[in-house]
């Protein structure tokens, strides 16, 4: 299994429900452990302290391409009789980059099944659990993935912004992690606030939507949605296609806070080793995320975002708990013939593309935009990120595009892309 992380390439072999993650000899040995919380298409490694370097495919032609290659990560601050404790992150060492965090966490109970038997919930996935303590909380992790049968709605409108609201609908199988937070000194815990942080590697923009687009676990709709692209060799056919793939965080309560932004900058700054010095984990340990929703970075790549949930003052003994949901979804890109149907001005200053697909396999269709019709490789053409296909009732197969179009954006060039099964 290719590591494929813009490092020298390490062939890895993933271990048993909870074994570890061995590496064969390759360039750079990584000190990565990891249980794997898995579903029949994809799977996630996480340590004790509830934090993840690893969502792995596990799609056929596609095993063990990567989908996070970045971080998954708990913080949590609070207030003490003595004063402001944190942020601080649960994970104590980060992995690529490598750095070592402000963490005060020790591990109670690693990740084991809670009891003498591993318990299934209601889909037959295993229940995994670890607990992790400071002087102050305790700090009980739930894991298990669960089958939403159709996936769920992940929103890809800033909040803020008046696009037509749009969403991906995501693969059906989601990780579902809870964090029980417990107060276990004996003074009063003031202000306690959950922080969760995700990052892609191959990520190139990101959005915090708190639109409800119902459908399966309709009620975890405050989302903050990464979107990338990346090229993987399909091992059935030996060929290279483009996938688009999306991770989206979710929650059910309406997060005090929120920021997308950087975890680092592509070509700038270090990714192998050493905490980036810009981005959203700074923010999160500072207890001052931006309220930023919407963020594509002129490099690139390197695209973060966290949520931050109030879970008030806590007594002692006292404990709150909060659920956290990570999706995935990812498409392969490829250019076929489709319909135009109808091109439309809509006030006030849409453009409206109607088009319909001539392939039955398609799962959804894309769009992507370039200034000069001459740059026709793929680095000229930039995918319309904040813009979802919607289906016509009457007619399934015809597809809608609205796009927002500003006096001053001047002339843009416009393809639709067909986006199929992996």
């Amino acid at each position: 299994m290719s590591r494929g992380r813009g490092r020298d390439s390490s062939v890895w072999l993933r271990g048993a429900l909870l074994g570890l993650i061995v590496i064969v000899p390759g360039a750079r040995p990584d000190p990565i452990t990891g249980t794997a919380v898995s579903s029949p298409n994809w799977e996630i490694l996480v340590t004790d302290f509830g934090y993840a370097d690893f969502a792995l495919d596990r799609r056929p032609g596609f095993v063990g391409r990567e989908y996070l290659s970045g971080e998954w990560a708990t913080a949590v601050g609070y207030v003490t009789p003595d004063g402001p404790a944190g942020p601080r992150w649960l994970q104590p060492l980060w992995l690529y980059p490598d750095w070592t965090s402000n963490s005060d966490f020790g591990v109670e109970q690693p990740v084991e099944p809670p009891g003498r038997n591993t318990p299934t919930n209601q889909w037959g996935f295993p229940v995994l659990r670890s607990v992790v303590t400071n002087a102050h909380l305790r700090v009980v992790l739930t894991y298990e993935m669960i089958d939403t049968g159709m996936g769920i709605a992940a929103g890809i409108v800033p909040r803020t912004q008046s696009r037509p609201p749009g969403f991906l609908r995501t693969d059906r199988y989601v990780f579902r992690q809870t964090c029980s937070v417990t107060n276990r000194s004996a003074s009063l815990l003031r202000q306690v606030r959950l922080f969760q942080f995700v990052h892609g590697l191959e990520s190139r923009c990101a959005a915090f939507d708190d639109r409800d687009y119902g459908g399966p676990l309709g009620e975890f709709h405050y989302d903050l949605t990464l979107q990338g692209r990346s090229m993987a060799r399909d091992s059935r056919t030996g060929e290279t296609v483009w996938l688009h793939d999306v991770l989206t965080l979710h929650v059910d309560h309406p997060p005090a806070a929120w920021e997308c932004g950087y975890f680092g900058r592509w070509n700038v700054d270090s990714h192998i080793t050493g905490k980036p010095p810009v981005g959203v984990h700074w923010s999160v340990e500072t207890n001052g995320l931006s309220g930023l929703d919407w963020f594509m970075p002129p490099e690139g790549r390197y695209v973060s975002g966290a949520l931050a949930l109030d879970l008030g003052d806590l007594a002692p003994g006292e404990g709150v708990s909060r659920t956290f949901l990570l999706s995935v979804a990812t498409w392969k890109v490829q250019l076929l013939p489709v319909r135009v149907l109808a091109v439309r001005w809509e006030s006030p200053g849409n453009l409206v593309l109607a088009v319909a697909s001539t392939n039955a396999a398609a799962g959804r269709l894309g769009l992507a935009t370039t200034p000069v019709l001459g740059l026709n490789g793929a680095s000229g053409w930039r995918p319309v990120w904040r813009t979802a296909c919607e289906t016509d009732p009457g007619a399934p197969d015809c597809y809608h595009f609205v796009l927002p179009v500003e006096p001053a954006q001047g002339a843009a060039f416009y393809r639709v892309e067909t986006w199929l099964p992996p």
